[in-house]
């Protein structure tokens, strides 16, 4: 069976506003001041990230990782210009590259109440693809949508921009999955969530609960291997998803964290894949690694 390493790639903790298009970070959204706010800009940290990026970039390629990255066009932009660098070590055959909006939009307007029509949906998107492929020079092949919330016109939008597929749907499940083609002809890689009455307890396969302290380095990792243990089909994915900033920062105490402990979030995911490498039947991959090899297109 396959594992994809899943990450959003985006600002720290990205924090819907009323009234405002883009994202806010939450380590700026407590600031009373609306010009602030209002500034794409200025209301915009990556400090998380970049506080992280080197020892878990390192991790990755020194073990030839397969990851996904999903990400946030602006975000990227600046991420690039503070960290100069940072563009060889994407430049990796093991890496596959998506998006996640462009500001961290919130598409359906839930929660700022700005509910985007088809064509300015359709224009941000766009705009978010072309720019992570000037940025890298390279084609992006997925989507996942920022909040993880699709609006009835998202699909169609990614089918005429030529996504291949889309992961922003939960779907609960206790074993392995595999995707499906929508009717808008994208292929859709659900992202698990287990049913709260099975033995994983409605666990989400981002790693939140983990790097908040709200589920044991333990109980995480017996869960993944137990969803494993019930997967019959080879050809099934599990998706390990995390953001960029979440070793370095933490949402509940409002506070970016010490270099032992970004060390020691670290090695907590090394001690997850580690634990699942052991199985001989886990395959580490990517979405389109994983059509290509099962010739789904």
């Amino acid at each position: 069976m396959y594992i994809f390493i899943c990450v959003d790639f985006d600002r720290d903790y990205a924090y819907p506003m009323k009234n405002i298009l883009h994202a806010v970070s939450k380590t700026i959204q407590l600031d009373s001041s609306n010009k602030l706010l209002n500034d794409p800009f200025k209301s915009l940290s990556i400090q998380g990230t970049i506080n992280c990026f080197n020892p878990f970039m390192k991790y990755l390629t020194d073990k030839n990782l397969h990851t996904t990255f999903y990400f946030e066009a602006r975000t990227t932009e600046i991420f690039l210009q503070k960290v100069q660098e940072s563009a060889n070590m994407f430049n990796k055959p093991f890496f596959e590259f998506g998006v996640h909006g462009y500001d961290h939009e919130d598409l359906r307007g839930d929660e700022t109440g700005l509910r985007l029509n088809k064509n300015e949906e359709a224009a941000v998107i766009k705009k978010a693809k072309d720019e992570i492929e000037r940025l890298f020079s390279k084609e992006v092949s997925g989507f996942r949508a920022p909040y993880m919330k699709l609006t009835s016109n998202t699909l169609d939008i990614l089918s005429t921009l030529d996504f291949i597929y889309d992961s922003s749907i939960y779907k609960e499940s206790e074993s392995g999955i595999k995707p499906y083609k929508t009717k808008e002809g994208i292929i859709e890689f659900p992202v698990i969530k287990t049913p709260k009455e099975s033995p994983m307890k409605g666990m989400y396969t981002y790693l939140w609960p983990l790097f908040e302290n709200k589920r044991s380095l333990e109980e995480t990792i017996d869960n993944y291997l137990q969803l494993v243990k019930n997967s019959v089909d080879d050809n099934s994915f599990i998706s390990i998803n995390l953001h960029s900033w979440h070793f370095a920062y933490n949402i509940e105490q409002n506070q970016f964290l010490s270099k032992d402990e970004i060390v020691k979030n670290i090695q907590s995911f090394d001690s997850l894949i580690s634990a699942l490498e052991i199985d001989e039947k886990v395959v580490f991959s990517t979405p389109k690694k994983w059509l290509d090899e099962n010739n789904f297109l």
